[in-house]
């Protein structure tokens, strides 16, 4: 079977298994395989590396339970389970799981695919969507608006993206958000 056909597998697995919440679902899946297919074009890796990349970002978060702490861990697992019956490699699998459990926030990426997958998984922070899928991790996690959104404010304060074209990409977008948020603190609209 060629890689393309895989991960349409892997995709329509992902869309049957991903729970419908605000945030973590399906879309968000999808998200996270767009940019990482974006950034690994960008950042040059090997089609092989791009592959794994783009199965580790559909299955990353394809166990997902809010305000656990495993879920990382426990999509990982699934995906020692299930790759292997679509023909991935030991290889394949070692690698690929290692991708989604580097997804862990708070993330400390070891390696260039790494870096890579970390920053796709926050794309959306450097972007014009950033405050309303923030609002959708909030209510997710059911915490009430003001706790959110002066703890989402440190949170763009402090992130940094990894990859050189993730901050080419995004970094601007990051600043912008981080304006938009304190005027909307100081004006208290959240």
């Amino acid at each position: 079977m060629d890689e393309q056909t895989t991960l349409r597998i892997v995709r329509e697995k992902v869309r049957q298994m991903m729970p419908v919440q605000p945030y973590h679902n399906y879309e968000h899946a999808c998200d996270v395989y767009d940019a990482t297919s974006r950034l690994a074009d960008m950042e040059k890796v090997s089609p092989g590396d791009k592959y794994l990349l783009q199965t580790a970002a559909l299955l990353h978060d394809v166990i997902m339970v809010p305000k656990n702490k495993d879920n990382e861990e426990r999509s990982a697992d699934f995906s020692r389970d299930y790759l292997p019956t679509l023909g991935y490699t030991p290889y394949q699998i070692n690698k690929t799981t290692g991708l989604v459990l580097a997804t862990k926030m708070p993330t400390h990426p070891s390696n260039h695919l790494e870096m890579i997958i970390c920053d796709a998984d926050v794309d959306n922070l450097g972007r014009e969507d950033c405050l309303a899928k923030s609002e959708c991790v909030r209510q997710e996690l059911g915490i009430p608006k003001e706790q959110w959104y002066p703890m989402a404010l440190k949170f763009l304060e402090k992130h940094q993206y990894y990859t050189e074209s993730a901050r080419r990409l995004r970094n601007d977008g990051l600043q912008r958000n981080i304006g938009q948020l304190k005027d909307l603190l100081q004006e208290g609209k959240c």
